[in-house]
């Protein structure tokens, strides 16, 4: 399956994405980095906050194409980003991804990414 992606954001500082699907998916494009507002040729982005509602008995995991050591795995309701011990993912260049487990039967997802570098 793939996902559906609303961009809600994009300005000098900011991307806010909304996202939805319902399980199943592999290497879904979630945040189109690359074609982003004023974007130069390797833009670079970090996960600020996520907030998700997933349904079923599996796992979300958001990762950045170019460096998949850099993830965040969800499961249930709540938020990512907000808490002290959650510190921003950032550094790889390139867009971010989303797998999600075949076990899941809907999920929802709202991903803010604030602009690092590589913007005019």
């Amino acid at each position: 399956m793939t996902i559906s992606t609303t961009k809600l954001v994009d300005d000098n500082f900011k991307i806010i994405v909304n996202s939805n699907g319902v399980g199943g998916e592999f290497q879904q494009k979630l945040v189109d980095v690359l074609n982003s507002e004023d974007a130069t040729s390797e833009p670079k982005v970090s996960i600020a906050n996520m907030q998700y509602e997933i349904l079923g008995t599996g796992n979300v995991t958001v990762f950045f194409k170019n460096d998949t050591s850099k993830k965040v795995i969800m499961s249930g309701r709540g938020n990512w980003g907000l808490k002290p011990d959650e510190i921003k993912l950032r550094d790889p260049s390139g867009d971010i991804f989303l797998n999600s487990d075949d076990t899941i039967t809907k999920y929802n997802l709202v991903i803010e990414c604030h602009k690092e570098a590589g913007y005019e």
